[in-house]
């Protein structure tokens, strides 16, 4: 049985594309911006994190250089030290340090140094909270009944 092909239908031929459709650009367009607007964000995160990081580990440096120095400070050193306020600058930023000390208690073989450290207004973090280092001291004896 042979198929009969209809003469009237005959094979249209392909439509040429001459260009781009406007609805295809504005798809496109939209893509663009939402993918953009992505990065943008998780971009502005990252740099925030970064200046927190900064900031987070000027200050970790600072109370370490303070404590270092403090923590081989003898005794009899500490009421030539205290009190005192002065400015520190470390880096990019500066500190309001601030010494003071407390004579023990139980007598004047103890001796407590607190160093408060504050950032100074003209610095960028100014919201950045006051740091504090505690060191209580006791007096050494050269010569003592158990050991002479």
């Amino acid at each position: 049985m042979r198929t009969r092909i209809d003469s009237r239908l005959q094979a249209r031929p392909p439509r040429r594309r001459d260009g781009v459709s406007l609805i295809e650009i504005i798809v496109a367009m939209t893509l663009l911006v939402v993918v953009l607007g992505a990065l943008s964000v998780l971009t502005t995160r990252t740099v925030k994190r970064s200046r927190d990081l900064d900031i987070g580990s000027a200050r970790t440096f600072v109370l370490m250089e303070q404590s270092n120095r403090f923590s081989s400070l003898p005794y009899d050193s500490i009421p030539t030290y205290a009190p005192r306020i002065d400015t520190i600058a470390t880096g990019r930023y500066k500190y309001e340090r601030r010494l003071t000390y407390v004579q023990g208690s139980t007598g004047s073989e103890y001796r407590t140094l607190k160093v408060m450290l504050k950032p100074v207004s003209d610095t960028n973090y100014t919201a950045s909270k006051t740091d504090s280092l505690v060191f209580q001291r006791a007096k050494t004896y050269a010569t003592t009944p158990l050991f002479k």
